[in-house]
């Protein structure tokens, strides 16, 4: 069962939190010079005792015509963080429980972890009973029932664990992966195990997704996706978020956007809905109790803004009103509450709005109040985790501000509490929680029909897993005479994951009148691409004729599994029908890696085409990317369309429109540099030629570097703090080391070693290029470990190179290398470009 890092085998380890260096001092989240204050005066935090489960159940606020019931609780349960329940009915529960015993976290390595199973046995909607069936753990977070096993996240490890003996205790424990995660800073590790639609199991804060098929787990690469929590709506599109952002989604499912490692700043994956002030939150108490209180807070008291939001769920019950069906619920635990926001989309874009002016869909007047993760229930409500504890900010990111507010008002105990809830309406009586464990091939699939998430997802992961093939012609019926789409498209994941799609049901299924069930028809139609391109393109074109957003996108991803003399003008056509829609242009550009030249070149050639001014972001897209791909040649000749008399207006505001969007964003919108492989003299020349859009090509021109381009390399420096100079200036010597190739001025040597002027791994993430430095890295150009150094060392080297010869990259500090080395530290293979791309 255990994978092996072994050729091309995926990313060790998520995004690592890079701590910025005034949040790097020992057990502080304090900015230096900053003046610790108490909340003004007239703000008086209310006691917080401990409260037990009846007491705590009568503090909390639910929205008008719901009710809150509480089906675990202290003591049958401790520091709950996530929850799953099996087709049996029992609940199995992540317990954290060495998470932050004091405002120092002494003592949170202690393998004192637990996963537990919960069960019913009077059937009063209540758990009472309790079996411990892994303990030992050091910070669990996550779980995923998995055929006749569990997986179990402990970063950095992911294990499946198994009950051999039916005693309900696990006797086998199996290393999936030792990369998940990082152990050191609990509230940037990887957690989630989402099993999504396509049958791979996502996570949040993790750029590998897994999967088990017969007997085996595989991995593959995907893209970073938020901090705490992950979820997914009736046609499997996924949700997440950031502690100050409440959610984000992927239009595109992100795995295709990394097939072409040169698309710069790919636009269709995390995409943030809603700018974070734009999302309020009305705490029903005084929230004190955040990391400087004393300077967010309102006048009454309450926190604003999200600043943990954190476990996301879209509500697919039947429970709730049929308003409800598909909006997203939050959670704020440092505001006590759950949020529930709309989900709204317009031209193809989502968008999120708060649900409730001024008030929340769940709020608590106790501050131990801690909800951190929500599941769509097995009996249409919603459960809600909530930790239940004084301390929910880890000692990394703790402000003396808050320290002193735990202190003195004894927040720091007790532990070991915790509680389940479940929200439901006020009118409607309890249901039984239904049971698939011993569920006939045939009522598993009438299962997938049910009204209820929790049941049809639970059902096609059983089917997926039996291999059943007695199940193929009632999943092919399904899809055609189902009512319900989401139904049509569990049968049709059902399908795929046993081997059994067939041209037949794929062409009724592309005919469905619902896009997004289409669209998963286009999806699952991709092996006939292989095997009879001609025929499915042509079918796929017909259906994207319709132009419906989720079907044209989901066709131009689709199209770049077939060859590209098949997939060309196929996505040329889509180029001028459609590539203004939104994310349209990603999507194709996605399909074509390596063949961008050819591409351009058919684009501008069809000038004269009907709807030609559609394909404009799809040229600007695709020249962005052959700029990014560091082909001096290819490049120049692009570049040369700027001034060549020939050239249409059109295109040359897409070819600026490309440029500007090779140029990386902060997070604040403003612009960064960008690096090309050859001088631009065409733009150059452009942008003094007196052409209407000459100022914007002359602004462009500004945020541009190449090899030999002038850089005011004192300015550059002065922007470092002196600890940063110190090490830029010890890297200047040590770079001795990797000069015999990279040569002096990071030109690089042919056939040796690659250019570091302008390279898009110098000047893109940390997390990639240290590991590079770690574990080698191979290519067209293989480069060895440097292990071997020591973590200063590498810190000096990196931040040396990152910021000479043009490059303005951020500097890299010791504490990022030795966090990623830790992670790392099991890998003896050098890295491929296909698994670092996530961490570009």
């Amino acid at each position: 069962m255990r994978f092996h890092s072994v050729g091309r085998g995926i990313v060790a380890a998520v995004c690592l939190a890079l701590i910025p260096a005034w949040q790097a001092q020992a057990q502080s989240g304090d900015r230096p010079g900053e003046k610790q204050q108490p909340p003004p005066p007239h703000i008086k935090a209310p006691p917080a005792p401990p409260l037990n489960p009846e007491a705590a159940l009568k503090s909390l606020r639910v929205a008008p015509g719901f009710k809150v019931e509480i089906v675990a609780s202290d003591p049958l349960l401790f520091d709950p963080v996530a929850i799953t329940v099996g087709p049996d009915g029992r609940m199995w529960v992540v317990e954290m429980r060495a998470y932050m015993p004091n405002v120092d976290g002494v003592g949170e390595d202690a393998p004192i972890g637990t996963i537990a199973t919960l069960e019913d046995t009077n059937n009063d909607g209540r758990m009472d009973k309790r079996t411990e069936f892994a303990s030992g753990l050091i910070l669990p977070r996550a779980i995923a029932l998995v055929a006749d096993g569990v997986l179990v996240a402990e970063p950095p490890n992911l294990w499946f664990m198994r009950d051999t003996n039916n005693d309900g205790k696990a006797d086998d424990k199996q290393l999936v992966a030792n990369d998940y995660g990082n152990p050191s800073n609990p509230e940037h590790s990887a957690n989630g195990l989402l099993w999504g639609f396509d049958n791979w199991i996502y996570n949040a804060n993790h750029t590998t997704r897994f999967r088990y098929e017969r007997g085996q787990w595989k991995r593959e690469p995907t893209s970073f996706r938020g901090q705490w929590g992950i979820a997914q709506d009736d046609f499997g599109q996924l949700y997440f978020n950031n502690n100050s952002v409440a959610l984000y989604t992927d239009p595109l499912p992100a795995e295709y956007l990394l097939r072409n490692r040169n698309l710069p700043n790919p636009r269709g994956s995390n995409v943030q809905l809603a700018r974070a002030s734009d999302i309020s939150v009305w705490p029903a108490r005084v929230t004190t109790g955040v990391n400087r209180g004393y300077q967010i807070l309102r006048e009454d008291g309450t926190l604003p803004v999200l600043t943990a939001a954190s476990g996301p769920a879209i509500y697919r019950g039947s429970m709730f009103p049929d308003s409800f069906r598909g909006d997203a619920f939050i959670c704020e635990p440092a505001g006590n509450l759950v949020k529930r926001l709309v989900i709204e989309e317009r031209d193809g874009v989502p968008r999120v709005r708060n649900a409730y002016e001024r008030t929340e869909f769940l709020a608590s007047t106790d501050e131990r109040f801690r909800p951190v993760n929500l599941y769509n229930g097995p009996d249409g409500s919603l459960y809600v985790v909530d930790m239940y504890r004084g301390i929910i900010q880890h000692r990394i990111f703790l402000t003396t501000y808050l320290r002193n507010q735990i202190k003195e008002r004894g927040l720091e105990a007790p532990l070991g509490m915790g509680r389940v809830y479940r929200i439901v309406p006020e009118n409607v009586s309890r249901r039984p929680v239904p049971t698939l464990a011993k569920a006939t091939p045939a009522q598993l699939v009438s299962a997938l029909d049910h009204e209820d998430a929790w049941v049809r997802e639970t059902a096609q992961r059983l089917l997926v897993e039996r291999q059943d093939s007695s199940t193929v012609s009632a999943l092919r019926r399904l899809v055609t005479t189902s009512s319900r789409p989401a139904t049509r498209v569990h049968a049709l994941w059902s399908l795929d994951g046993i081997g059994a799609i067939d041209w037949p049901t794929a062409t009724v299924a592309l005919r469905d009148a619902e896009p997004r069930v289409a669209a998963t028809a286009v999806r699952v139609s991709e092996k006939f691409l292989t095997t009879d391109p001609e025929r499915t393109i042509a079918a796929l074109l017909e259906r994207a004729r319709w132009n419906e957003p989720a079907i044209v996108r989901q066709v131009a991803l689709s199209i770049g599994k077939a060859q590209g003399k098949h997939a060309d003008p196929a996505l040329l056509e889509l180029a001028r029908q459609a590539g203004a829609q939104p994310y349209v242009a990603d999507a194709i550009v996605s399909s074509i890696a390596g063949r961008e030249s050819m591409f351009v070149t058919s684009l501008i050639a069809t000038e004269g085409a009907p709807n030609i001014s559609n394909a404009s972001p799809v040229l600007a897209v695709t020249s962005a990317t052959l700029l990014q791909s560091g082909d001096a040649e290819q490049s120049q000749s692009l570049l040369n369309r700027l001034t060549e008399p020939k050239t249409s207006a059109w295109v040359r505001t897409a070819l600026l429109d490309g440029i500007d969007r090779l140029i990386p964003r902060a997070d604040d919108g403003s612009k960064r540099v960008a690096y090309l492989a050859v001088e631009p003299k065409p733009l150059l020349t452009y942008a003094s030629s007196g052409a209407t859009d000459a100022p914007r090509a002359a602004q462009l021109a500004t945020f541009l570097r190449w090899r030999g381009a002038a850089v005011d390399m004192a300015a550059s420096l002065a922007k470092l703090t002196p600890e940063q100079r110190a090490l830029y200036d010890k890297g200047r010597t040590s770079f001795a080391v990797c000069a015999a190739c990279h040569q002096d001025e990071g030109q690089g040597m042919k056939g040796l070693a690659p250019a570091l002027a302008g390279s898009q791994w110098v000047n893109g993430s940390p997390q990639a290029l240290v590991r590079i430095v770690l574990n080698g890295k191979v290519d067209q150009l293989a480069m060895p470990s440097l292990a071997s150094l020591d973590n200063a060392t590498i810190a000096s080297i990196l931040t040396y190179v990152r910021r000479s010869w043009g490059n303005e990259a951020s500097p890299v500090d010791e504490r990022t290398v030795e966090s990623i080395r830790n992670v790392v530290s099991h890998r003896e293979q050098p890295w491929s470009d296909e698994e670092l791309q996530p961490l570009r």
